[in-house]
């Protein structure tokens, strides 16, 4: 199940974090919160192990597209 939670602390500290999402398909999804939130890229940044395992989603349309 992919999930986007959204922390804001007493400080008023941000932090968008992204579960269930391989490849780049995090950093997509949480860009329109990313901007709205902190008003473009975040001073931080912090790559799950996820984000370096291939897109599978990305891999059915590529081979899909290939017909």
């Amino acid at each position: 199940m992919r999930r986007i939670t959204v922390t804001i602390d007493n400080m008023g500290q941000t932090t968008v974090e992204a579960s269930g999402y391989t490849g780049g398909t995090c950093v997509k999804a949480t860009a329109p919160l990313t901007q709205a939130l902190i008003g473009g890229n975040p001073e931080e940044s912090t790559k799950k192990p996820e984000f370096y395992q291939p897109d599978a989603i990305g891999k059915v349309l590529e081979f899909e597209g290939g017909r």
